[in-house]
């Protein structure tokens, strides 16, 4: 815990100096308390948040953050005397001592940015600033010296510029990523959310990696985020427009959240997805060189479990006595020694039944989602979206305006496809017929009789 304290001490150190620099944005001379308006996207992993958070973003009416908020969460911890891998959770009476509000408060601020509309003029300056602190959240194990780093992205940004009319942000940053995996050859273009296909035609001799980014910790987790260039909000903003936020982590702590926002209205968005999708899709996150959040190998010293031994996952890789991929529910101990598609299963139900309790508690409005009804049709996706932006407090007739036509493809593993769960029915059968699955399942409209009309 030493070495990641101390290296989580050298990233935030060069961030503040970065972030020093920016003392004349009005924005950053407020605090989390001015924000008026929150609304959080709420789900188990892989059911379609990153695609409702990325239409959302769209809206005029609406700020949000370059990615999600996990990342900030893990650089504002304080590790002494509290072991994050017992749970994702936090007690409400340890906030204080475990949370640097301030810290998060700052982070945040620094990372809000409007929808994009395509035609605004680069602060460049800004933009190799931004990049700079994204990528000391990505690489925690690469000594990022800081001049060269800035060297690096405002001469890739000043070449790029210079021969495009038009800013392609994937485009960019295999140029960007060219030069700075020449400079620091663990930076793994691999990691980034851009296709394989598309990163292995530009980088033809680079190994397609399967482990973690890092070899203790990760901040960020992969596959890392693309900023773009885009608009920081003002300090009205914070009181006229919403906040959207999305991270998995956040169904464990919404307790964090509302300590965050004191003087917002915060509404929760509950995304739900079939049972059968769902696991589907975390099983093919733990197959994935991404999502590896936390490396449990401390959790095991004085305990009667060596090492994680998941059947399909810890007997496969190298890496997986130790990583654990996306959130880490209450409980998982019990599940160290069973198969990868019971520890879906147990995700998936873990995190719904989180949102659930929390919503039943009454202090935040909810409105639940099924995401068949994004990705199903162009007609139920309007209706939907309308249904959505009434709850969020926006004028129903802006979701005309999202351009939903074509649905963006983005944090996917493999390439969008319907009833892809169908490859492993028989295994994804099993768990479901565990009553505790069947009983959420049908609570959220999925009969087991109706299973194979599941997308």
């Amino acid at each position: 815990m030493h070495d990641i304290t101390r290296s989580i001490s050298n990233i935030k150190q060069i961030r503040s100096l970065i972030l020093s620099s920016r003392r004349d944005i009005p924005l950053l001379q407020n605090s989390l308390a001015d924000v008026k308006r929150v609304v959080i996207i709420n789900s188990s992993s892989r059911s379609g948040s990153s695609l409702l958070y990325a239409l959302l973003g769209r809206l005029p009416q609406v700020y949000s953050l370059t990615g999600e908020a996990a990342p900030f969460y893990k650089l504002n911890s304080c590790l002494d005397g509290f072991n994050p891998h017992l749970s994702d959770r936090i007690p409400t009476e340890r906030i204080d001592n475990v949370i640097d509000l301030a810290g998060i408060s700052q982070d945040f601020l620094s990372d809000m940015f409007l929808s994009e509309t395509g035609n605004e003029e680069i602060d460049a300056d800004g933009y190799v600033e931004d990049l700079m602190l994204r990528f000391l959240l990505q690489w925690p194990d690469v000594e990022l010296d800081p001049t060269l780093l800035m060297a690096l992205i405002t001469q890739a940004l000043e070449q790029y510029l210079s021969g495009h009319d038009r800013f392609c942000t994937e485009d960019f940053y295999l140029e960007l990523l060219e030069k700075l995996s020449s400079a620091w050859p663990a930076i793994n273009p691999f990691y980034y959310d851009i296709g394989t296909d598309k990163v292995a035609l530009r980088f033809p001799s680079l190994d397609i990696p399967s482990g973690a980014p890092a070899t203790s910790f990760t901040i960020e987790e992969p596959p890392f985020v693309l900023l773009s260039p885009r608009r920081r909000p003002t300090s009205a903003d914070l009181s006229d427009k919403t906040l959207l936020l999305k991270s998995t982590v956040d169904c464990y702590r919404m307790n964090l959240v509302d300590r965050l926002f004191p003087n917002a209205d915060i509404r929760v968005i509950h995304l739900v997805r079939n049972p059968a999708a769902t696991i589907n899709g975390i099983y093919d996150g733990w197959h994935h060189r991404g999502f590896f959040s936390h490396n449990l190998e401390h959790s095991f010293d004085g305990s009667d479990m060596e090492k994680l031994n998941i059947k399909g996952y810890s007997d496969m890789y190298p890496f997986g006595g130790n990583w654990w991929n996306f959130d880490l529910p209450v409980g998982w101990q019990e599940f160290a020694n069973s198969e990868l598609v019971d520890v879906c299963a147990f995700q998936w139900r873990s995190a719904n039944s989180e949102i659930m309790e929390n919503l039943a508690q009454g202090r935040m409005p909810g409105c639940r989602v099924h995401f068949e009804d994004i990705i199903s049709s162009a007609v139920s996706r309007m209706s939907e979206f309308e249904r959505i932006l009434d709850f969020m407090g926006i004028p129903a007739e802006q979701a005309g305006e999202l351009g939903l036509d074509v649905l963006p493809v983005v944090q996917s593993t493999l390439p969008p496809q319907l009833y892809r769960w169908k490859k492993r029915e028989d295994m994804i059968s099993k768990v479901l017929s565990a009553s505790n699955v069947l009983e959420m399942a049908a609570y959220f409209g999925y009969c087991r009789e109706n299973m194979e009309t599941w997308l």
